[in-house]
């Protein structure tokens, strides 16, 4: 069978996050997505991942070289396959024999010819990989048996391809195809199977192998790298995807910065890498010196140790020195998952330290990263333009882990330079567009202006995908645009689109336009005639469409109040963003509503009205700072203190950071924790969901057995219990949730061949467990939270038929059957 390649489509590339994510939760039904894949693996029969590493069959052989020196450079070695058996899956909402395969274990490498109700053909692959173009809205499965040696490893390249079992085991594959994406595979001596799942319509699978000795690899194909500024003395951070190739966790992982003429030696310490998992590692760059002139090359020896390897594992890695005052990438370590992460920067013509200069955010479109996007602006004299890079080139749509990329993007760089807070203002092209909006309307006290451009509403608009129905709706609220179209009330919007996009149509701008008419006058449209997705001419030295004069003269015109007394201020949830100006909303009352807040001034006075709201904490500062003296919230009268904030209603139960949706627990450094013993698929879903983090968010995550669980781990991070039993989980008494070997169990409900997620406070900490009844934990891998579009609410049950219940807490953690 020969195959060729077919072009995708334009995209709406913004979407592709959430069309080929595999999670439930851009569904009403959890379990009713079509693309809720084969993310599931049948009993596993590699090594124990639970063993000691001293048990381990991984360790190379002692008579090598002395345990705890440095692993001997060794290029690994590619893994060919002569053939492939590929099957198209053309209507995947009709059924996938091959998953259910996988999940009953029951998956072996098909003969040429039918077989699991899919016609099975063996096809040469080509030079680099090159399985061919599946079915347009289907899957290219292919199949394929590798034999490994003892004492080696195997990693893969899995380009344009939603993830790849070995022996049932499942990593995610690179939807985007970028290249540089690697992961490790479950492989054990001898005959090992490998399938591999490949998005179709969307241009070649590309499945590429390795063999190693190594028991880990740096892959610096995907480092995430700062620019050395000439002259500069600012610490930096550099991101190094590690790869665990054995089937171990990694305990007390130490990344560590060798010392140089240039460098500090320096250790940041992962409590454990997951086993057969990839993540992505922050190396902490202190300099002695100045960085060097522009045109210099530094090199820093960057190694990681760990009491579960045997050998230490080093590499070189080369920075870049440039200029100062040109256009430059500035990392630093995200406060969301302890993750490098990094932005571009277009510092001011004519810098001058001690003036405070204004601030654009920039966010960039489908497929372009943050230093592309600061590229295609010539600098100005009056601010900084710092462009975000949505932890990858397509990111999040800068929806949820796109906007807390964005706004703690903002808040670093506020940091770093010296601006000036009235003079901070939004932007974006696309993708970014969208961001513009959906970012700026959720945190309107943060910008004076938005600025969007080719920029649409949402995926309802967009995509003509369905907002999901119910709780799943609900902890996705931040997603519909035109709910928050208040917020711009007296805010300015310059929105620009050309008359010809054929990638988001213009029909997007204009309906985004009319909407802004209708809160506020400060709105001017600019339409290209002709002009398509991206459009540049002579009117900046930068691109048109996003470095357009008259949208920077609308923003300096601009200025913001970040303390106004007179507002109205709606959000979905404290969650999303509990502040505005003096007001912060410590809880809701009923999570199934969005929450509003209205001040108004008279004199030295301010009257709030709230609807929704439980709890408020006021900034005394603030007030004080704006000469007033007395509050009313809702009837309800109080002084302004001479020192000290004002709380308003109860300040206990749920709170801002304490709060949920389940994917508030993954919005702070978090830890998988997976039982000693038993059932090997959670550790394989620990791991997965490690991967999947690392591949899709750039980002780091930390899992361990619950026997390697301390209370500095407790203490540092948030704790996601995979398959512990629940008398191993110390649930509040208001959540009467329990499992065991017979069903699930909510109160007086219970539920048999099914799957449960729920998050709970723990500590100072929000805590989560996602678990399965016995046999039935490959119903776990349908919940991928790592998407647009995937958020899940407070608890979540589901299983293989619909009607399983789902929603949220009471403000006070109470379980209430049916909210």
């Amino acid at each position: 069978m020969q195959r060729f390649p077919r072009p995708a489509g334009i995209a709406s590339m913004c979407a592709m996050v959430a069309v080929c994510a595999l999670s439930l939760a851009g569904c009403p039904n959890p379990v009713s997505l079509a693309d809720a894949d084969a993310n599931n693996a049948p009993p596993d029969a590699s090594p124990d991942a639970n063993a000691p590493a001293d048990a381990s069959s991984d360790s190379p052989a002692a008579d090598v070289a002395p345990r705890g020196s440095v692993a001997p450079m060794a290029d690994p070695t590619p893994l060919p396959v002569a053939n492939w058996l590929l099957a198209d899956l053309a209507n995947p909402a009709l059924g996938d024999p091959v998953r259910q395969a996988i999940e009953s274990g029951t998956f072996v490498v098909p003969m040429p010819g039918t077989q699991f109700s899919l016609y099975w053909q063996s096809v040469a692959p080509g030079d680099n990989g090159e399985l061919g173009v599946g079915p347009r809205g289907g899957f290219l499965y292919g199949a394929t048996q590798i034999e490994v040696s003892a004492g080696l490893h195997v990693f893969a390249r899995m380009d344009t391809a939603s993830g790849v079992f070995t022996n049932g085991v499942l990593q995610p594959g690179d939807i985007y195809a970028s290249g540089r994406i690697r992961v490790p595979l479950a492989v054990r001596p001898g005959a090992n199977v490998v399938l591999v799942r490949g998005i179709g319509g969307r241009g070649n699978v590309i499945a590429q192998l390795w063999t190693t000795p190594d028991e880990v690899l740096l892959n610096l194909n995907d480092m995430t790298v700062p620019d050395l500024v000439a002259g500069d003395m600012s610490e930096l951070w550099l991101g190094v995807p590690l790869l665990n190739l054995t089937a171990t966790p990694l305990a007390n992982l130490d990344v560590r910065i060798e010392p140089s003429a240039q460098f500090d030696a320096t250790t940041v310490t992962l409590p454990s890498l997951a086993p057969h998992a990839v993540t992505q590692l922050a190396f902490r760059l202190t300099p002695r010196r100045a960085y060097p002139a522009a045109g210099a090359h530094v090199t820093v020896g960057i190694r990681v140790e760990s009491p579960s390897l045997y050998y230490v594992y080093r590499r070189d890695v080369t920075l870049d020195t440039v200029a100062a005052g040109t256009t430059y990438r500035r990392t630093f370590r995200s406060r969301v998952d302890g993750s490098t992460q990094y932005y571009g920067v277009v510092p001011p013509t004519s810098f001058d330290p001690m003036r405070a200069y204004g601030l654009v955010l920039s966010l960039h479109g489908a497929s372009v990263e943050g230093i592309g996007q600061a590229r295609a602006y010539s600098p100005k004299d009056w601010a900084f333009i710092i462009a975000p890079t949505n932890r990858r080139p397509f990111g999040f749509d800068w929806e949820e882990w796109g906007t807390l990329d964005a706004i703690e993007v903002l808040d670093h760089a506020t940091a770093s330079f010296h601006t000036a807070s009235d003079r901070v203002y939004l932007t974006g092209h696309s993708m970014g567009g969208h961001g513009t909006w959906h970012v700026g309307l959720l945190f309107p006290g943060r910008f004076a202006t938005l600025g969007p451009s080719a920029g649409w509403s949402s995926f309802v608009s967009y995509t003509g995908r369905a907002h999901p129905s119910g709780a799943f709706g609900r902890a996705q609220a931040a997603a519909v645009t035109m709910d928050f179209i208040g917020n711009l009330a007296q805010r300015g919007a310059y929105v620009i689109h050309g008359s010809a996009d054929t990638n988001v149509p213009v029909t997007e701008g204009r309906t985004m336009v009319a909407a802004a008419r209708t809160v506020t006058t400060d709105v001017q449209y600019h339409e290209e005639p002709g002009a398509g997705h991206w459009w540049d001419g002579m009117a900046s030295p930068g691109a048109d469409c996003v470095d357009w004069p008259p949208l920077f003269d609308f923003m300096r015109a601009h200025t913001l109040d970040p303390f106004e007394l007179s507002f109205r201020f709606i959000t979905p949830a404290p969650w999303v963003n509990s502040t505005h100006s003096f007001v912060t909303v410590m809880s809701e009352l009923d999570a199934r509503q969005n929450v509003t807040v209205v001040s108004a001034r008279a004199g030295d006075r301010v009257t709030l009205t709230t609807t929704n709201v439980r709890g408020l904490r006021l900034s005394g500062d603030a007030l004080r700072m704006r000469g007033i003296v007395h509050v009313t919230s809702d009837g309800i009268g109080v002084d302004v203190p001479p020192a000290g904030d004002i709380a308003v209603g109860p300040q206990d139960g749920k709170r801002p950071e304490l709060h949920g949706p389940m994917n508030q627990v993954f919005h702070r450094p978090f830890c998988f924790v997976y039982p000693d013993a038993g059932s090997p698929r959670y550790s394989q879903y620990a791991s997965y969901l490690t991967s999947v983090w690392a591949v899709i968010g750039n980002g780091q995550a930390c899992a361990m057995p619950l026997a390697a669980l301390t209370p500095a781990v407790r203490a540092e991070f948030n704790l996601v219990y995979v398959g512990v039993s629940s008398t191993g989980v110390a649930v509040p008494a208001g959540i009467p949730f329990r499992w065991d070997a017979t069903a699930i169990r909510l109160a007086d409900a219970s539920f048999d061949r099914s799957a449960i997620g729920f998050i709970f406070p723990e500590g100072s900490h929000l805590s989560a467990v996602l678990t399965a009844t016995p046999g039935d934990e490959w119903l776990l891998f349908r919940y991928q939270p790592f998407s647009s579009g995937a958020g899940a609410p407070d608890y979540f049950v589901f299983g293989t038929t619909p009607g399983r219940p789902s929603g949220f807490f009471t403000p006070t953690w109470q379980y209430v059957a049916g909210m």
